[in-house]
């Protein structure tokens, strides 16, 4: 008899903490409705509770933004109560993927499950990032990836307070720089960046938008 192949269930970590507990709620979502509480059950106070410790990290995400003393620490303990959450509940849809009768049936619990069979392919530099500086308040760090080399470019950076509205703040020949905002600490900027190249290598490229959609300044 043909022994049957294993099937991982495999939940993809965010290093970004906003985009780890949304994908936890889009995960408590899964399993919580059909077709996935059709191969799992979790009892409904077991997956409010769940949910209600991605609203307290998502809190405490907040509260790290506005240099609250101890925050981070609280921030940490909150995103880790939330990863022993994922943990056990990725363990139910692997045991239930390992009792499935064959390959086939296995897989579909873990994708019904909204759940991955292979390990997350590795990372690649993102195209544009935003970070306020780790010294010095009041000032944001833009990093682009580099143009080819060989190629001149410039490197545009807009913000926004609504995510509608832009106002370029910045071009800068280097693909590294920093941004003084000029806004009182904990507000929320929104930012994208392009790489302009000359018109005959194609001119201003798209915009892009950071992995956080958003940062608080300091």
């Amino acid at each position: 008899m043909k022994k049957k192949k294993h099937v991982n269930a495999i939940f993809y970590y965010s290093d970004n903490v906003s985009q780890l507990l949304t994908d936890a709620l889009a995960f408590y979502t899964a399993i919580s409705t059909p077709p996935g509480n059709g191969v799992v059950t979790i009892p409904s106070a077991t997956i409010t509770a769940a949910q209600g410790r991605v609203a307290t990290a998502r809190t405490a995400e907040g509260n790290v933004n506005t240099r609250t003393i101890g925050a981070a620490g609280a921030r940490d303990i909150a995103v880790q109560a939330v990863i022993t959450d994922i943990q056990n509940f990725v363990a139910i849809v692997q045991t239930a993927a390992n009792n499935a009768p064959n390959e086939t049936a296995a897989t579909t619990i873990v994708t019904e499950c909204s759940l991955h069979t292979k390990k997350q392919p590795s990372k690649t530099k993102p195209g544009f990032a935003v970070k306020n500086d780790a010294t010095t308040a009041g000032l944001v760090d833009f990093i682009f990836k580099a143009a080819a080399k060989g190629l001149k470019a410039c490197y545009e950076t807009q913000e926004s307070t609504d995510n509608v509205n832009w106002v370029t703040v910045k071009t800068s020949p280097d693909a590294r720089y920093t941004y003084a905002h000029g806004k009182t600490s904990g507000t929320k900027l929104y930012f994208r960046g392009r790489v302009i190249l000359s018109e005959l290598k194609g001119g201003a490229q798209a915009w892009q938008v950071p992995s956080t959609a958003y940062i608080f300044v300091l």
